[in-house]
């Protein structure tokens, strides 16, 4: 009867050995290669050159249509005159006083002096680029050149007088061509009027008359029955006389 009994439960335990065995081998263990995924790098656009080269269009918008207070005979725009800079190498101001070449620039078009100040400029190490090139002259609506600039020196400046005009001219100040570590792609610039703050008159074709002490740089601002301008722009039509667009060249 004990050999009986000592049977049965040696059989027991065997069956439960073998049922644990069979238990274990039914559940999948997943292996490292299924919970794991590998991580993507990020990716991030490629370095910005240090040079870039522009193309700059000035168009005109200055008609009789369109600004008919005093418009004048033979309206044009002097050669363009300008640079690429660095913070240091800005050529004007809006509230500060004109230098003598931006005074010459905007009473007689002339760019002698004001390229002297350039070279001035460069040579302090300021500015790399020179733009010296042909203004808007009789009917003609627009005039195209290129320039280039620098991660060291981004800064865009360009000037032309407005002609006929006593101190008058237009101008694009310290524009920033490279911004969060890329190029400017594209951008067009209305133009205001400045006044030179160097002469005194207060129509396209007044006769010179200098201004005593010389005043600063400010947006023309003029009677409505003279040339009708508020803050740069003519006050009724509320035009600018011209815009230029920079594209960046491929």
């Amino acid at each position: 009867m004990n050999d009986v009994f000592k049977l049965v439960t040696l059989s027991a335990v065997l069956t439960l050995v073998g049922c644990g065995g069979s238990s274990s081998s039914d559940t999948s263990t997943p292996t490292a290669s299924e919970n794991t995924t590998t991580p993507t790098t990020p990716t991030t656009p490629p370095a910005a050159p240090n040079n870039a080269t522009y193309e700059l269009t000035f168009t005109r918008t200055w008609d009789a249509q369109k600004f008919p207070t005093n418009y004048p005979s033979g309206t044009h725009f002097s050669p363009v005159i300008g640079l690429t800079h660095n913070a240091e190498g800005r050529i004007f101001q809006r509230g500060e006083s004109a230098t003598a070449g931006i005074v010459s620039m905007a009473e007689t078009g002339s760019k002698a002096a004001l390229k002297e100040e350039i070279s001035d400029i460069q040579n302090q190490g300021n500015s790399n680029y020179l733009i010296d090139e042909s203004g808007i002259s009789g009917n003609s609506q627009s005039v195209s050149m290129t320039f280039e600039a620098s991660q060291d020196f981004p800064l865009l400046s360009v000037v032309s007088m407005v002609a006929p005009s006593p101190d008058w001219f237009i101008g694009i100040n310290s524009l920033s061509l490279f911004n969060d570590s890329q190029w400017l792609t594209e951008q067009t610039v209305q133009l205001k009027v400045y006044d030179a703050g160097s002469d005194s008159g207060v129509t396209f074709s007044a006769a010179n008359q200098a201004t005593e002490p010389q005043g600063t740089i400010t947006l023309l601002n003029s009677a409505r029955s003279d040339t009708d301008f508020a803050e740069g722009i003519h006050f009724q039509s509320a035009d600018t006389i011209g815009f230029i667009t920079i594209k960046l060249m491929e």
